[in-house]
C-alpha cells in the first residue's frame, strides 16, 4: 500500500476513549502529505466503530487494515511496518495528542539530515509534554520528567531502554529496511527494537529537542507511577525479579538486534 509521501501507523486496542482526539490532531496536521494506517488488536469497545466513522469521513487519508489481532503493541506496530509501503513512517498512539506541527517540523529535521548523509538509515525523535487523562499539563518535558538526556545517548546499550519514544519518530525507508533484515522475535517493543537496528547498521539520530506531542498519562497507562508499598520487603523482592527479567529481555532483544 503507498498513497502517500508518509504512513502514519497507530495500533489500537480498547482506545474508544481517547482515540478521537488523537486522530483530529493528525488530521490537523500543518503537513498533509500522509496516510494514516489503522490496525485494532481485537478491541472489545467502540474502538473500530470510531475508526469506522474516521474512514467513511476522509477515505482518502484514513486506511484500516484488517488482519488477525498480533496480541500486543510491539507486533502490532511491527506488523503494520511490514505490510505499507511508504518512504516515511511515523507510529501514533491511540490516546496521545499531535501538537499541530509534529511533522512538518520532524520532516524539516529528517530531510537536512538525509542530505548530510545519504542513503543512510535515518530517524527523528522529539520531547514530549506529559499530560493527565484530562489533558493537564504534568510536566513540559518528558526528558526532564524521565532524566533522558539525549546528548549522553553515544553507545549502543544506551538506546536499548526505550529512550527513543515512538509516538515521537519518524524515519526513513532505510530504517525499515534495517528493522527487518534481523529476525523480531526477541523485541520487547517496537520502538526500542527500530533504534537498535537503526544504530547498528550505522543509523543517524536527530533529536528535537521540543515536546511535539502531548503524551496522555491515565489509568491504563500510568508513567512513574508512585507504590505506597515500595520500602516493603515484598515490594523489593518483586522488584528485583522484575528487573532481572527485564534485564534479560533487553539483553536477548541486543543480541538479536546485533
Amino acid at each position: 500500500m503507498n498513497k502517500k509521501r508518509i504512513a502514519i501507523l497507530m495500533a489500537t486496542y480498547r482506545g474508544e476513549k481517547y482515540l478521537r482526539n488523537q486522530i483530529d490532531s493528525i488530521i490537523g496536521q500543518t503537513c498533509h502529505d500522509w496516510t494514516l494506517y489503522i490496525h485494532d488488536d481485537g478491541s472489545t469497545d467502540g474502538t473500530l466503530s470510531v475508526i469506522k466513522e474516521y474512514v467513511k469521513q476522509y477515505p482518502d487519508r484514513i486506511v484500516l487494515l484488517e488482519y488477525p489481532s498480533q496480541g500486543g503493541a510491539c507486533r502490532n506496530f511491527l506488523s503494520m511496518l511490514e505490510r505499507v509501503e511508504a518512504d516515511y513512517y511515523m507510529f501514533a498512539d491511540q490516546d496521545d495528542i499531535w501538537h499541530p506541527d509534529k511533522i512538518e517540523k520532524s520532516m524539516d529535521v529528517l530531510l537536512a539530515a538525509e542530505r548530510q548523509h545519504p542513503s543512510r538509515p535515518v530517524f527523528v525523535h522529539a520531547d514530549l509534554c506529559v499530560i493527565d487523562e484530562n489533558g493537564h499539563v504534568l510536566h513540559d518535558s518528558f526528558f526532564q520528567y524521565a532524566g533522558i538526556r539525549p546528548e549522553r545517548m553515544v553507545k549502543y546499550e544506551d538506546y536499548v531502554h526505550t529512550l527513543v519514544t515512538g509516538s515521537t519518530m519518524l524515519f526513513n525507508h532505510q530504517v525499515k529496511e534495517a528493522c527487518f533484515r534481523r529476525q523480531q522475535t526477541d523485541a520487547t517493543m517496537h520502538d526500542a527494537w527500530i533504534t537498535l537496528r537503526a544504530i547498528a547498521e550505522g543509523g543517524i539520530r536527530c533529536t528535537i529537542s521540543e515536546p511535539l506531542v502531548d503524551y496522555r498519562q491515565h489509568s491504563g497507562n500510568v508513567l512513574g507511577a508512585e507504590d505506597g508499598n515500595r520500602f516493603t520487603l515484598g515490594y523489593r523482592l518483586s522488584h528485583a525479579q522484575d528487573m532481572v527479567k527485564k534485564n534479560l529481555q533487553h539483553f536477548r532483544m541486543m543480541k538479536s538486534a546485533g
